[in-house]
């Protein structure tokens, strides 16, 4: 086991012309691939043909088949010399959530002996992380925004009670 708790599945799976393309074993295939006690938060993994009959309780045919199908969807990668799954658009609904997440997202995609998928799955995970850093800093930039604003009583109600009090007749030279 790998100590992963949960997997975000998209409801926008059940719109999909790929997943729809498969047979209904293919997509219950595919939620295995997903959801196996083997899958990591990389979304690449390995495993042996003979593990997923194991937990499937299928034959060794059966279970290529299937692997087949959802593999000519285009919903997953497989190396075969490798025994190793790529899950395809994975960081798309599991994207690493934190710097410490993103790092063991990264450790654990070292890890695949397939350099096919690992460096796929490395610019997936770089694509998602350049993105989440990018969000990050334009959050800090608003915040930093919002405190400045605020120490200088812009755009607050205070704000707007100092523009105004400028604006009487006394402060402008007129008396009353």
């Amino acid at each position: 086991m790998t100590g992963r708790l949960f997997t975000k599945i998209s409801p926008a799976l059940w719109s999909s012309s790929r997943f729809h393309s498969m047979s209904h074993e293919a997509q219950w295939a595919f939620f295995y691939f997903c959801t196996s006690p083997h899958a990591t938060s990389a979304g690449c993994y390995v495993l042996p043909d003979l593990y997923a009959c194991a937990d499937l309780h299928c034959d060794l045919a059966t279970y290529q088949a299937l692997r087949t199908e959802v593999l000519a969807a285009g919903m997953i990668d497989f190396d075969p010399d490798h025994s190793v799954v790529l899950i395809e658009k994975w960081f798309k609904h599991n994207a690493p959530t934190n710097e410490s997440h993103a790092l063991g997202t990264s450790r654990r995609l070292a890890d695949i002996p397939s350099e096919r998928l690992r460096k796929k799955a490395e610019l997936a995970l770089a694509k998602v992380e350049e993105a989440r850093i990018a969000k990050l800093a334009r959050d800090d930039a608003t915040r930093e925004a919002k405190r400045i604003k605020r120490e200088l009583g812009i755009g607050s109600s205070l704000g707007s009670d100092r523009s105004n009090l400028i604006n009487t007749q006394y402060l402008r030279g007129k008396s009353p």
